[in-house]
């Protein structure tokens, strides 16, 4: 691990015990290194509970919102879930007040049901009663899709207490690295796979073509921007190119 790595981590310590950051750099060093054939994996899903011990329910899911189908579902409820319930949440998903929140903001950090609606109105709400009881606390984190219509949600939820600063700072660390792990797995079905790049050549790359500069991809990666600058060079070597807008051309097949 090296020196940016710790910097990073222990800027936070105060804030977390020694342990959560613990759990937090294996299950990012673990999910990097996971292959799986799924989006989001449930054995991931089970461990983000652990990180965030108020939730008693965590969901992934990819929803297109267009055609109301849930691409994609991991929780440890959805083989039992009832098609009729799926069926309420599309009639009164105009009551979620942290998916219209996103879908208004383009926010998708770290957001409680309880920052947007007082838990009493919550609980008064059809959509809650049909669907989400009696998990009335709840703690939603979205990540960007490339798909348009489309959108991919991390939900933890819990009947007992509401979900504090701790656990929002937890997801929010979180955030760059749940991303990278359901991109990866879009990837590997797009022709550019077959591009002679290291799979850390292409991660900084992506980040390159969302407009990042070498330092804070740095920042994002645990990296050194040296070691980014490294990188990047091997691969417009790889790519026959000279700069990030060709590499980041070359990498999408233009």
């Amino acid at each position: 691990m090296s020196r940016y790595d710790v910097r990073r981590i222990f800027r936070y310590v105060e804030a977390l015990r020694h342990r959560d950051v613990a759990r937090l750099v294996a299950f990012v060093h673990d999910a990097a290194e996971l292959e799986s054939r799924v989006p989001f994996p449930p054995e991931l899903v089970e461990r983000l509970g652990d990180l965030v011990p108020a939730a008693e329910i965590v969901t992934y899911c990819e929803l297109h919102w267009e055609r109301r189908r849930v691409v994609y579902e991991a929780d440890e409820l959805a083989w039992a879930r009832d098609p009729d319930v799926e069926d309420g949440y599309w009639e009164l998903k105009h009551q979620h007040a942290v998916c219209e929140y996103f879908a208004r903001t383009g926010d998708f950090r770290p957001r409680r049901m309880s920052d947007l609606l007082p838990p009493r109105e919550w609980r008064s709400r059809e959509l809650y009663n049909v669907v989400f009881r009696p998990y009335q606390y709840e703690l939603d984190l979205r990540i960007p899709s490339s798909c348009t219509g489309s959108t991919r949600t991390f939900l933890f939820h819990g009947q007992k207490r509401d979900f504090g600063e701790r656990d929002r700072l937890v997801l929010e660390l979180l955030r760059p690295h749940l991303e990278r792990v359901v991109d990866r797995f879009e990837r590997r079905a797009t022709p550019e796979a077959d591009l002679p790049l290291t799979r850390r050549e292409r991660e900084i790359l992506e980040w390159v073509e969302r407009g990042k500069t070498n330092a804070e991809i740095a920042e994002i990666l645990w990296l050194s921007p040296r070691t980014v600058r490294k990188h990047l060079e091997n691969a417009y070597g790889k790519l026959g190119v000279r700069t990030r807008t060709a590499a980041v051309a070359r990498l999408r097949g233009h």
